[in-house]
């Protein structure tokens, strides 16, 4: 059975419950271990709670907006409470854009871009003015200075290497739609096809490996699998696969810790998705035994690890309703730092450019 297939039917079988509901501009007060905000002298006493700032995206659908947008939160600032965290919220200018990845020193925003409606009948034809980009490119935070880096509509997923020169991602650019990982500079030159089938890569922090969502060379053994972005073979299909750490086919969306060898992923595991640690590495029946990070019984996804590695940043639907939340490495301490207005994941309608899409498909970054 090949890759694209055992995915396609898992996702199937588990994502039948379609997410949509509205996820407008507003946020609540982050919640410690006493269930109220985390105060400027509780934050004085515990100077080890967390800083930077985490990028997000979503389904405006305003009736004046309808379109996709990315919004940036200061985890200081929404650790404080809700007023000091809206008050700093930046709205990204660029419109109908998604899968944000803030650049390792938080100046720059990798994002993909889906264009213009280009049907007249679009139900989205009226909405907010697109960004014309129907592909992956990155800008400066006000938007402006932007880089194409790849110019197809099917490239997702874009991750910095860790000094900043090089972007990963994947792409079912390719006439058999298999998905595929590329590498490419940040400036949009020197693409290179690693020959290798998956999803969602995440750099190591020596600027070398990277892990990624894959099979073996068969489509079978699939899981988490860790691989070289150099130098790029294109003419020996998989050369740069090192091996599996996770042999379990469910799991997705891997980010590695940018101070260790550690990876944060997802999985449903347990029925609804959780989230999981996992050691770094390699071993025939599979690398590291995962350990449990949030287990609760709601749905936590989209992992992103702070700056200092000491924190996870992920979404979930733990309160009730869907928000940003981090939680320590340990699962010791976790904090609601932004809700999502109407409570769940809004999504576009399955309508060219955009096609069916889950909060599975996203992404979220935590940066300086």
């Amino acid at each position: 059975m090949t890759m694209t297939v055992k995915w396609l039917g898992h996702r199937v079988g588990l994502l039948l419950v379609v997410i949509v509901v509205s996820l407008l501009a507003s946020s609540v007060p982050a919640m410690g271990a006493s269930g109220a905000p985390v105060s400027a002298e509780a934050r004085a006493a515990a100077p080890d709670l967390p800083g930077g700032h985490i990028a997000f995206s979503f389904w405006n659908r305003a009736p004046n907006r309808c379109t996709y947008e990315i919004n940036i939160i200061s985890v200081a600032d929404c650790l404080e409470g809700a007023e000091t965290c809206q008050a700093s919220r930046r709205i990204f200018p660029l419109n109908n854009v998604s899968e944000p990845a803030l650049s390792p020193d938080g100046q720059r925003i990798a994002f993909r871009g889906w264009g213009d409606p280009s049907s007249a009948d679009s139900p989205f034809r009226h909405c907010a003015p697109a960004l014309k980009a129907r592909y992956l490119a990155n800008t400066t935070l006000d938007g402006t200075g932007l880089r194409g880096t790849g110019g197809f509509w099917e490239d997702a997923h874009p991750d910095w290497s860790p000094d900043g020169q090089r972007i990963l991602f994947d792409s079912a650019r390719n006439s058999d739609r298999i998905t595929r990982l590329f590498v490419i500079n940040a400036d949009g030159s020197n693409e290179g096809d690693l020959r290798i089938i998956g999803q969602h890569p995440s750099w190591a922090p020596d600027n070398q490996r990277f892990v990624y969502r894959g099979c073996d060379l068969t489509g079978n053994r699939c899981g988490l699998w860790i691989a070289l972005a150099s130098p790029v073979m294109a003419w020996d299909t998989g050369k740069n696969m090192i091996g599996p750490i996770v042999l379990d086919e469910a799991a997705s969306h891997p980010d590695w810790s940018p101070v260790s060898d550690e990876v944060v992923y997802q999985t449903p595991g347990s029925g609804n998705w959780d989230l999981m640690i996992v050691d770094a590495t390699v071993a025939e029946g599979g690398g590291g035994e995962p350990r449990v990070l949030v287990a609760a019984p709601a749905r936590e996804g989209l992992p992103g690890w702070s700056p200092d590695g000491q924190w996870v940043a992920y979404v979930s639907d733990a309160s009730g309703d869907w928000g940003i939340w981090i939680v320590r490495r340990d699962g010791s301490e976790r904090h609601l730092l932004f809700q999502f207005d109407g409570g769940v994941y809004a999504l576009p309608k399955a309508w060219e450019p955009y096609g069916a899409r889950d909060w599975l498909d996203e992404q979220i970054s935590w940066s300086q």
